[in-house]
């Protein structure tokens, strides 16, 4: 395994545009109706609020009924919902879904001016329209539909100024039937140009303000030019300037997406003295942001990305900054402090959506950067550490709604509205809750519920030292190999290999926690590949996961070895 997977990373790259879409209805297969009813079930049509027993009627992409005694179509296809729970679709504040990744530019030229480049030398391309870009058998457009997000604010991909973005359904069979709105934001971010001007923090600012203030000349100027043009010379123009007039006169909000709070206060500052309307995203820590945040009014658009807490079964204690090392002999006690400190980091993390919640700052998710299988158990996260489940269920519905401008047609689960639904198993915050049926502009999207099994038979934890054949299924197909274990459950080693390759990879960093396994191994040419899986007696199931690849499902079976500790 380690030695194929650098060429099979070609492939996945080379074929990333034509992995299937997995639980969906195949696009080129009639629909048997456009009338769906979910009957007798539990809706949350807006959060905070929950209605028992009533039924959910769907006809040609909108939502016609909700109520306990509603008129059932009688071409409509009937979902028992009795055991289910039905909420508005959720919205995705930013991603890059539905365009695909850039061929690497080998041929890239160094302009022959680094100091003035081309626009487009710099990365500065407001013009650019990310619907122009969008194609629908793009794999991150199933996933977000899959993880429940059934219209995202997309954006292109690029450095400062990388084009307008665009809201988009998360199904369609073509760009234009993906497009719910187009022109819908300006993406601004400090990613300066690549050995060009401007490469720094304050010269891209420096450049900002320069673009956005000639923008605001020259509208004026075809202002007066176009009320009596008479004796008038006609005003220069150019694409780029033409893009930022909506955002000067506030038709176009910015979306400026920072990494920390230093990059907030920059963003702020270009948003006094320009004053155009301000969106943050990304932004990881917003702390000493806050309060500039709140009394502006600006929002956020939170990652849902979080890290791994791997000190979660670590006894930390309490970091105390004040800690001074004596000699050699208080290296443990360094080191327990340092993991204070680290899991100090960790919580503040995760209670960083719960704070600004309370401080009273406008707040959606967005999934940039999140690993969309993580997406559910981030959430539960942030709910464990302050935040409320019906803020989180806002961040996911309505304020997305309401910042993108879209309250009039989704976020909530009410007559009239887009047929965007996520139909659970369960109440959404719940650890065992899965999505069953997602719609997206009426069309059903069925989903395969796997049901949790138990580890053995009675309870036992697994012994995973053995043998076990393994398959990751990839986008160009199934690869098997071998994972062994050695060692015992309390100190666990081993080693991986593949059907292509049997030469084996050392095993590391490897834990275990009841019966959830986690390691990583060197692959000898990407760098380090992780895998988490479960372990069910005889049986396991996971994933592997390979850089900016993407995560792989993994399932397995024992071929030798104890069964159970």
């Amino acid at each position: 395994m380690p030695r194929y997977l650098p060429s099979l990373t070609v492939l996945f790259l080379a074929l990333f545009a034509l992995w299937p879409a997995q639980a969906q209805e195949r696009d080129d297969v009639p629909r048997v109706t456009r009338a769906f009813a979910i009957e007798n079930t539990q809706v949350v049509p807006v959060p905070g609020q929950r209605l028992e027993g009533v039924t959910v009627i769907v006809e040609d992409g909108l939502i016609t009924a909700v109520g306990a005694d509603v008129s059932i179509p009688f071409d409509a296809q009937r979902i028992a919902g009795d055991s289910l729970v039905v909420y508005a679709g959720f919205i995705d504040g930013f991603s890059h879904a539905g365009i695909p990744r850039p061929e690497p530019d080998t041929d890239r030229q160094r302009p022959e001016d680094p100091g003035n480049p081309p626009n487009d030398a710099a990365g500065i391309q407001p013009d650019r329209d990310a619907r122009l870009m969008l194609d629908p058998s793009e794999k991150s457009l199933a996933d977000l539909r899959e993880a429940g997000f059934t219209v995202t604010h997309t954006v292109p991909r690029g450095r400062m100024l990388p084009g307008r973005g665009a809201l988009i359904f998360t199904a369609g069979d073509s760009p234009s039937a993906l497009t719910l709105q187009g022109s819908a934001s300006m993406p601004i971010q400090f990613a300066g140009g690549q050995g060009v001007y401007p490469s720094t923090p304050m010269a891209m600012m420096a450049k900002l303000r320069q673009m956005m203030r000639e923008a605001d000349r020259r509208q004026r100027m075809e202002t007066l030019y176009a009320s009596n043009p008479t004796g008038l010379t006609r005003p220069p123009s150019d694409v780029e300037h033409l893009a930022l007039f909506p955002v000067n006169s506030g038709e176009l909000p910015v979306v400026f997406r920072v990494e920390g709070p230093l990059e907030a206060h920059r963003a702020l500052r270009l948003q006094e003295e320009m004053g155009f309307t301000l969106i943050m995203a990304d932004l990881e820590d917003a702390m000493d942001a806050t309060d500039a945040l709140r009394e502006r009014g600006v929002p956020v658009f939170l990652s849902l990305d979080l890290p791994e807490d791997k000190l979660k079964d670590d006894s930390t204690g309490t970091y105390n900054p004040d800690f001074r090392t004596a000699s050699y002999a208080d290296t443990e006690a360094e080191a327990m402090n340092l993991k204070a400190r680290q899991k100090q980091a960790l919580e503040r993390r995760y209670a960083h959506a719960a704070q600004l919640d309370a401080a009273g700052v406008p707040m959606a998710f967005m999934t940039e950067g999140a690993k969309v299988g993580d997406i559910h158990e981030n959430l539960r996260t942030m709910v464990a550490h302050g935040l409320s489940e019906e803020s989180a269920l806002a961040a996911l519905t309505t304020t997305p709604a309401s910042l993108l401008g879209l309250s009039s047609q989704m976020g909530t689960v009410e007559t009239g509205k887009i047929a965007n639904l996520v139909v659970t198993t369960a109440p959404y915050f719940d650890e065992d809750a899965k999505i069953k049926y997602v719609f997206v502009d009426g069309a059903l999207y069925e989903m395969e519920v796997r049901e949790r099994r138990a580890a053995a038979a009675d309870g036992a934890a697994v012994n995973p030292v053995g043998t076990w054949s393994y398959e990751i299924d990839t986008p160009q197909g199934t690869y098997s190999g071998t994972l062994t274990f050695t060692g015992s459950r309390d100190d666990l080693s081993g080693t991986i290999t593949s059907s292509a390759n049997p030469e084996p990879s050392t095993l590391q960093d490897v834990e275990i926690d009841g019966n959830d396994v986690s390691f990583s191994f060197d692959t000898g040419g990407m760098g380090v590949a992780s895998v988490a899986m479960t372990l069910f007696a005889d049986e396991v199931e996971g994933s592997l996961s390979l850089g900016g690849l993407g995560s792989f499902p993994l399932t397995g079976t024992r071929t030798s070895g104890p069964d159970r500790r």
